[in-house]
């Protein structure tokens, strides 16, 4: 690992002021990312900016009759949250699917949202590919590689690997962000951006920008969601597919679908065709089947991750059968 300064702002201000100082710097967190990264050899910078002495980035709060949630709050806290039942109950799910007991304790909801691809390509200080300033994707070329994206992909096949990030979407949760200029938000969906855009990055953040914290709406408290992924070892590993999916029943009838795809693309996938012919129908087992289909209509994966279309679509269905059966 090569040397760099450690930095201990007190303040979101601060930090903002630290990231704009000039040279490469980066935000740390939980560090279990980033951490990797500097290990493996696939990033450097020369100042990291932590935010472990900014206690109000640890909060959960009220926020109309949604929650506010601080970006540094860990993935154990949000395992045990008890204002994360009911509607919020999916994102306490995949918080206590994530990894380890251990890496739980030290990650954060920041760090997971903004935490670099899986693929073993980008992974390897050996190999240069887009996203390291190389001029191909090596992926393309690969016979298996379990974090590679099978639809919205076309130069960049590396998968976004978040497990938060589709429950969240499912929940239309909006980001907090701070700069220079101030603060901002945004809705979630407009947080992620696709390799069409800029293929060296997953998010808008800009250089001297810090996530502060995600905020959930208010949802009806008879909606009901789930979180389901599947994952080549059983514990401690990175979603190969993952669906978030919640609904509300209302006369035997779902109602306020959302279906969001983990694991599959360069971005957290919305499936809102697939959630409009659920809308106003009863969960049969021929239309959740129908749903799962649509889910991957546009899928168009390299023939060493074409399962993972089969995989998704058969948790898609599972999804829906349990968000369905209360």
């Amino acid at each position: 690992m090569k040397a760099f300064a450690f930095l201990e702002p007190a303040s979101v201000g601060e930090a903002v002021t630290r990231l704009a100082e000039g040279g490469s710097a980066r935000i740390i967190a939980g560090g279990s990312d980033l951490l990797g990264e500097l290990k493996e050899g696939t990033a450097h910078y020369e100042r990291l900016v932590s935010l472990g002495r900014i206690g109000s980035l640890r909060a959960i709060a009220p926020a109309g009759d949604g929650l506010r949630i601080g970006a540094a709050v860990t993935l154990a806290e949000l395992e045990h949250e008890r204002r994360l039942a009911g509607p919020y109950r999916l994102l306490a799910e995949a918080a206590r699917g994530v990894a380890t007991p251990e890496i739980r304790n030290q990650g954060t909801l920041g760090g997971n949202l903004c935490q670099r691809p899986r693929c073993l390509h980008y992974r390897s200080p050996w190999i240069d590919c887009l996203k390291k300033g190389g001029t191909d994707c090596p992926a393309k070329d690969s016979e298996h590689q379990p974090y590679l994206a099978v639809m919205g992909a076309s130069d960049c096949f590396a998968a976004h690997a978040s497990d938060l990030a589709p429950p969240l979407l499912a929940l239309d949760a909006a980001v907090v962000v701070a700069g220079p200029a101030g603060e901002r938000t945004l809705p979630l969906a407009e947080f992620f951006t696709g390799p069409e855009r800029d293929v060296r990055r997953e998010n808008v953040l800009g250089p001297d920008e810090v996530l502060t914290a995600v905020v959930l709406p208010g949802r009806a408290a008879d909606w009901r969601g789930t979180y389901l992924k599947a994952r080549e070892r059983t514990a401690g590993d990175f979603p190969l597919v993952s669906v978030a999916f919640g609904a509300r029943m209302e006369g035997g009838v779902l109602r306020e679908v959302r279906l969001v795809l983990g694991g599959v693309a360069p971005v957290p996938w919305p499936c809102p065709q697939a959630a409009a012919l659920l809308e106003g129908q009863a969960p049969t087992a021929e239309i959740a089947a129908r749903a799962a289909e649509a889910a991957f209509e546009s899928a168009r994966p390299l023939a060493g991750s074409a399962y993972k279309v089969q995989l998704g679509r058969a948790l898609v269905t599972r999804a829906i059968e349990q968000v369905a059966a209360g």
